[in-house]
């Protein structure tokens, strides 16, 4: 846990000055950082020449919630929850496991 941490404070110092909406962690709580997650507004570019650079992304998050067929009983439709949506276009992970070196880490962030 304290590595994982110890890689997403490396990654949030390195990208803190790039137009990306970092993880936001409560200070009374604590994160296991399963996934870095981010937000950027032109996802689906940055994803691409992340990917040219040899940079694996995820998104785990493609849909919000009350647009997903399993809650379509619910009765909602694209628009009623605004924020969500947006979301669900911006977000992305970048790679993240304990055992990242700052290398790795300075290169995936120098390429945003």
């Amino acid at each position: 846990l304290a590595l994982r941490q110890e890689v997403a404070s490396k990654y949030s110092e390195k990208l803190k000055d790039k137009d990306i909406i970092l993880p936001f962690i409560n200070p009374e709580a604590t994160s296991a950082f399963a996934q870095y997650s981010i937000r950027v507004q032109n996802r689906d570019e940055i994803q691409a020449k992340l990917k040219e650079q040899g940079i694996p992304t995820a998104i785990h998050y493609p849909m919000p919630l009350h647009l997903q067929e399993c809650f379509s009983y619910l009765g909602y439709k694209e628009g009623d929850f605004r924020v969500a949506e947006k979301i669900s276009q911006e977000i992305m992970s970048l790679p993240m496991n304990p055992y990242l070196s700052d290398d790795e880490i300075g290169y995936i962030s120098r390429n945003f």
